[in-house]
């Protein structure tokens, strides 16, 4: 089952999370990526989290020419212990999951190959991969016979190679979106 959390509570543990996930500072913008993407609560929710995390010196911010910066402050890593089994285990996978793929974005380190090929009389194959440097961390290969949406599917995919991650990790654990 899909996660959405309303309470401010459950969206301020997200937020808690995910910057621990984050080596340093998480710059702001792959903060909001990666709650958003995996679609666990809405922009507003998860900006009023932050300030309300910041307002009670849980979370602390710098800013540099890239935006602000967020990291936990020692009340903020005891908030964190306390309240660790809050959220569903398969939740904080996916959150480090994603965590790792932005980083890797984030470091120009992750290529993204979204490409098809022409096989036979209206057969295409589309192919896509996820390489972290020397290491493959995703592959798929689709057969398809619409050359249209093969081209489609790559440019999703180039846009956004986390969402296609994200949903094929939900479907191993098991978990369909709602």
């Amino acid at each position: 089952m899909g996660y959405f959390f309303s309470r401010l509570t459950d969206v301020k543990l997200l937020v808690i999370k995910t910057i621990q996930y984050f080596r340093d500072a998480i710059p702001e913008n792959i903060l909001l990526d990666v709650i958003l993407t995996n679609e666990y609560a809405n922009y507003f929710d998860v900006e009023q989290a932050i300030h309300e995390l910041t307002e009670n010196r849980l979370i602390a911010y710098y800013e540099d020419k890239g935006g602000r910066r967020f990291s936990l402050t020692r009340m903020g890593e005891t908030a964190r212990e306390s309240f660790a089994d809050r959220l569903p285990n398969s939740v904080c996978e996916k959150l480090y999951q994603t965590v790792r793929i932005k980083i890797r974005e984030y470091e120009n380190d992750l290529a993204v190959t979204a490409e098809y090929e022409r096989g036979g009389d209206m057969e295409y194959t589309v192919k896509l991969k996820l390489d972290e440097g020397k290491y493959e961390i995703f592959s798929l290969s689709i057969p398809l016979f619409d050359e249209k949406l093969a081209q489609n599917i790559c440019r999703e995919f180039r846009r956004s190679p986390q969402n296609y991650y994200n949903e094929f990790l939900s479907i191993i654990l098991n978990e369909p979106k709602s």
